[in-house]
């Protein structure tokens, strides 16, 4: 029964919605405002609180104590009355946000899971806070990715002792570019271009064209002037188009400084003009952005570059994972960090196999070594083991043995770096995997035509694979044919899924798995198994299905929705669950001398995380969940 909250409780009410998004974004005046709308409901154990048959909803609850279940309907795959709680929602959460903002009916069944006491806030008063309140709007139609921005910010506090920065790559570009850039026409001799940049003092002169679809169609650096211009003796009168480089990479203002690393450290560049919108407002260097930590990237990159043995390359490994720290300290996104790890980690494969095939009188142009797994999705944290394997070209004279020798050799110096041998020996140096290209493209096409349990464990692991170093264009055919054959086998697909789904995020029964972790001796949540592992399989299938050849899961899940084959807004919010539990686990594993186990680095205790990472990494679960019941409703049976 309704009762209306008296004016003893009203500041308790205050403070606890003060302490919960969306709510603690709102002003004083407008917490006031819904501190006197709203009502405080009870509702006893099993009682439903709505469902689709009310049709629009008249209410948002936040529940204050106890836990609702969210149960499917039979239209979506459930039992109409079932008790089957697909996720659960606990204190401080909202429902239902998505079927206020559209006016639709709930397409769950909201039911208490025990005693519950939540807040009734009237629909027509939330509709005014999501006019009236952009950051009240964005909350409620991006939840996820608003908690992963204030889970961020919160990081950045908790490692505020250890990394005092004055900036951070957290930084917008435009806060960066400190001057004009300098410019110049197509036209302009070589001659006079070298005089612009010397005047400013600038290392590039920036060609621009009007009238352009893209403002910026050139440019020329000091490093461009011995291999451009002084060795091949060219004439300064001639106009600086022909030496300038092009296309030219350019990002926009409100990129960020982490965003114009990993361009520099993928695509070796050391300038980046930044527009807002088309209007060209400065160059970013690499001096500007390396001034920003104490330890850069291209410090790590030169270290590794100019190692000459196993042992140099030791200590550059553990700088990158030092290096990790300190970019989750600035409160860049796991995504960036994973990828800037994933690309650091490439450099020093990529090094060692140059060092080690010197060693071993390897000709690098008769095999290309692939990453699979993590690395060849470009998802690596800085707990991780090996998954690698060998292309050899059809036509290589190399004996096998030789190969596998020096394959060997670099299996076990990454161990050196800090990588473990795969348990389940995915590794290059095992026979079974060191094969020639037609040799990989049958066994490909035998797993997708057969799919038995273990060749489905190892599509899992295999068709994430991406070319590394040596011959790589032995692998761009390889994953042609997969992606081709994958989505024209149905019934592979739904080999993958069924695969897929014997693995499960902790089931939310009719209560919270987070309150009951808390209050009992169950083991703690892997974070990899349970969380990561499901968004990735998703995504594989999902882009199997749609021929898409790209491997990370992020850039999986937006081609899907380019392809039409996924809905945006689900993309995007399992993008941020997925983006989260990396974060999480980076987290974990920076803090692993305290960890609960060194046998998984991924085990996390929720008694040990804040209010704000429990709520978000129920939440994350749960989009987990939702990707799987997207693949049972795709794949059914």
């Amino acid at each position: 029964m309704a009762a209306a909250p008296s004016a003893q409780i009203l500041s308790g009410v205050k403070a606890f919605l003060s302490e919960h998004p969306p709510f603690s974004q709102l002003t004083a005046q407008e917490l006031d405002g819904v501190v006197r709308a709203v009502t405080l409901r009870y509702f006893e154990p099993r009682q439903r609180i709505i469902g689709p048959e009310e049709g629009s909803p008249r209410a948002l609850f936040i529940i204050k104590q106890g836990m609702i279940g969210v149960e499917r309907n039979a239209e979506t795959g459930g039992t109409a009355g079932s008790g089957n709680a697909v996720s659960s929602l606990g204190a401080g959460d909202c429902f239902p946000v998505g079927a206020l903002l559209a006016e639709r009916a709930v397409m769950n069944t909201y039911r208490a899971a025990g005693d519950v006491f939540a807040f009734e806030l009237p629909r027509d008063l939330f509709n005014r806070l999501a006019q009236s309140n952009p950051q009240f709007l964005a909350f409620c139609k991006r939840r996820l990715g608003a908690l992963l921005d204030l889970s961020q910010a919160q990081t950045r506090s908790a490692y505020a002792s250890e990394a005092s920065y004055a900036q951070t790559l957290h930084l917008p570009l435009a806060h960066l570019v400190r001057r004009a850039a300098l410019t110049c026409s197509p036209e302009t001799s070589i001659e006079q271009a070298l005089m612009l940049m010397q005047q400013r003092g600038v290392g590039s002169i920036l060609v621009v064209k009007e009238q352009a679809s893209a403002p910026v169609v050139g440019i020329l650096t000091r490093t461009d002037l011995i291999t451009k211009i002084v060795l091949p003796r060219l004439p300064l009168d001639q106009p600086i188009s022909s030496v300038m480089s092009q296309p030219v990479m350019t990002l926009q203002a409100n990129d960020t400084a982490a965003d114009a690393a990993m361009l520099m450290a993928s695509h070796a560049l050391r300038h980046v003009p930044v527009l807002d919108q088309q209007q060209l407002i400065g160059v970013v260097s690499e001096r500007d952005l390396f001034s920003l930590q104490r330890l850069s990237l291209r410090g790590i990159g030169d270290a590794i570059r100019h190692a000459g043995s196993v042992t140099g390359l030791v200590s550059a490994s553990a700088d990158v994972r030092t290096l990790s720290r300190n970019l989750v300290a600035q409160g860049v996104g796991a995504a960036q960090v994973t990828a800037l790890i994933s690309h650091l980690n490439d450099r020093l494969t990529q090094r060692l196999i140059t060092l080690l095939a010197h060693e071993h009188s390897m000709d690098v142009s008769q095999f290309c070594w692939i990453a699979l797994g993590s690395e060849g999705r470009e998802e690596q944290t800085i707990a991780t083991d090996q998954d690698n394997a060998i292309v050899l070209a059809d036509d290589c004279s190399m004996d096998q043995d030789k190969v596998l020798d020096f394959a060997l050799a670099v299996n076990q110096a990454l161990a050196e770096l800090g990588f473990p041998l795969c348990k389940g020996q995915i590794m290059a140096s095992n026979r079974s995997w060191c094969l020639k290209a037609s040799v990989w493209a049958q066994l490909f096409a035998d797993w997708i035509a057969q799919g038995d349990p273990q060749q489905l464990l190892h599509a899992a692991i295999f068709f994430d694979f991406r070319a590394l170093a040596g011959q790589t264009s032995l692998v761009a055919p390889l994953r042609e044919k997969v992606a081709h054959q994958a989505m024209s086998t149905p019934r592979f697909l739904k080999q993958m899924a069924d695969n897929a789904l014997r693995n499960r995020p902790p089931a939310a029964w009719a209560g919270d798995w987070l309150e009951a972790l808390l209050n009992s001796e169950k083991e703690p949540v892997d974070l990899k198994l349970h969380g990561t592992v499901p968004l990735v399989d998703a995504a594989r299938i999902f882009a199997l299905s749609s021929q898409i050849t790209v491997t990370s899961t992020t850039q999986r899940l937006r081609a899907c929705v380019a392809a039409g084959r996924l809905p945006q807004t689900d993309a995007e919010a399992w993008s941020d669950a997925f983006h989260y539990l990396q974060l999480l686990r980076l987290r974990h594993q920076h803090s692993r001398s305290t960890s609960l186990t060194e046998e998984n680095p991924n085990l996390i205790d929720p008694k040990h995380l804040s209010a704000l990472d429990r709520r978000l990494l129920k939440e994350s679960l749960r989009q987990a969940r939702k990707a799987q019941q997207r693949l049972e409703l795709d794949y059914p049976g």
